[in-house]
């Protein structure tokens, strides 16, 4: 009974482990075991997830540019599509600056069609760029996620 208490994060029978005597526990076990909170997760260990971030990161960050880009003043930015380039946005913010990385691209991808439309106005070469990113991820992580290696 002990070694299962123990186990769990209890220091002897009878008392609660840590992550039940806080207030909202799935916060403290979100910080504690994932690391999530604002730049927890930003270790040099990390790097490599960061980096398979980077082209989906890089995509919303030049959706975004180009939507703000296109207007002359701050009255005119706010429009009927200004929520879905506001909603991406705001989730890669908070994906980079809160999330485990690892999750950032299946984040973003499975929330925000806006991502593949705007794939779809590319000019070429970088149009052909996204595509083979999009088919390399998709067939990567098919094979890699389910076999428990470690992609997003």
């Amino acid at each position: 009974s002990s070694g299962i208490n123990a186990e769990y994060g209890g220091s002897t029978v009878g008392s609660p482990p840590e992550w039940c005597t806080h207030g909202i526990s799935y916060g403290h076990i979100q910080r504690h075991y994932w690391s999530n909170g604002l730049f927890l997760y930003w270790e040099a260990k990390q790097l490599p997830n960061f980096l398979l971030a980077a082209p989906i990161l890089l995509l919303v960050g030049l959706l975004t540019a180009d939507y703000l880009r296109r207007f002359a003043n701050l009255a005119d930015l706010v429009t009927r599509d200004s929520v879905g380039y506001g909603h991406v946005t705001c989730l890669a913010l908070i994906g980079v600056l809160t999330m485990n990385v690892q999750v950032l691209t299946r984040f973003l991808v499975s929330s925000c069609p806006l991502i593949f439309l705007y794939a779809t106005r590319l000019q070429k070469p970088l149009d052909l760029l996204v595509i083979c990113y999009f088919v390399l991820f998709a067939v990567a992580g098919t094979v890699l996620h389910p076999t428990f290696y470690p992609w997003t």
